[in-house]
Formats: structure tokens, C-alpha cells, sequence
């Protein structure tokens, strides 16, 4: 219940901080990117056969407490492995993007130039935006599996 209210809240908050709701969140979603950082969690989570284990974890979050400590553990370890993984594809991401950004530039003596490239910042930046939201989704899960006093 408090896992709801806290998403709840994030999501406010969020539309709060972008200004003007839902009209202007269109200007930070890229679906590209969103797919170039999704599939690589999902993927790691069907090679370590874990996709149990992560769902698992948001029962836990939603008040399903009859499980056993082996199981909060994994649900535990898969949600770290999505943070881990979403986090280095972000920066991978960025680093994709600032290089094919900065190798696009024609003469870097020029003043233009960096405008371009400061203009190309904000929309690599994008690459770091989603998996900073899969950690704000995902945090408060790591702490509650983490805090299941059997768990560790």
C-alpha cells in the first residue's frame, strides 16, 4: 500500500517538476532510447531466469508477505541486476550519442559548433533520464526485500 502511494506521488511530482502535466513529458520520451535500455534488463532477466523473481518482488512491494527468505533473496538479487544493467546501458547510451554527436561536427573551431553540440547534450542526456526512473521506481523495492529480516 505505501509502495502505491509513493509511485503515486513520484508521478505527481514528476508532472509537477515538467511543468504543464502531460503535454510537455512528450518532449522527454524517445522510444528508441527507452528500448535501447529496456531490452537489455529483460534480456538479463530471461538468461539468469529471473523474470519470476523480479515480478515477484512487486507482490512483495503490493503486501504478498508469505514467501519464503530464498525467495525475497532472489526477488532481491533480480532487482538489483535490473538497476545495475539499466544504469550501464544509460551511461552507454549517453556515450553513444555525446561521441556520434561530437564526430558529426564538421569544424570544431567554430562557435556553431558547440551550439550543436551543446544542443545534441540535452538529447543524449535522455539516455540517463529513463534509467534514473527505473531506479526511482525500483529503489524503494531493493530496500524492502533488503529490510525482510531473513532476506540478507
Amino acid at each position: 500500500m505505501y509502495y502505491a502511494i509513493y509511485l503515486l506521488g513520484v508521478i505527481f511530482w514528476i508532472l509537477r517538476g515538467v511543468g504543464g502535466g502531460l503535454k510537455n513529458l512528450i518532449n522527454y520520451m524517445d522510444v528508441f532510447t527507452c528500448v535501447f535500455i529496456l531490452v537489455p534488463c529483460v534480456l538479463i532477466l530471461f538468461a539468469a531466469r529471473s523474470v519470476k523473481a523480479f515480478g515477484r518482488a512487486f507482490l512483495f512491494a503490493f503486501g504478498k508477505r508469505d514467501a519464503s527468505p530464498a525467495a525475497y533473496k532472489e526477488s532481491y538479487l533480480a532487482v538489483r541486476m535490473v538497476l545495475g544493467i539499466s544504469g550501464l546501458f544509460g551511461c552507454l547510451g549517453f556515450l553513444l550519442g555525446m561521441s556520434a554527436s561530437i564526430l558529426s561536427v564538421e569544424d570544431l573551431s567554430s562557435i556553431a559548433s558547440l551550439g550543436w553540440i551543446i544542443r545534441d547534450l540535452s538529447v543524449a542526456m535522455i539516455s540517463l533520464l529513463y534509467p534514473l526512473l527505473i531506479w526511482i521506481i525500483l529503489l524503494p523495492l531493493c530496500f524492502m526485500l533488503r529490510k525482510h529480516p531473513e532476506s540478507s
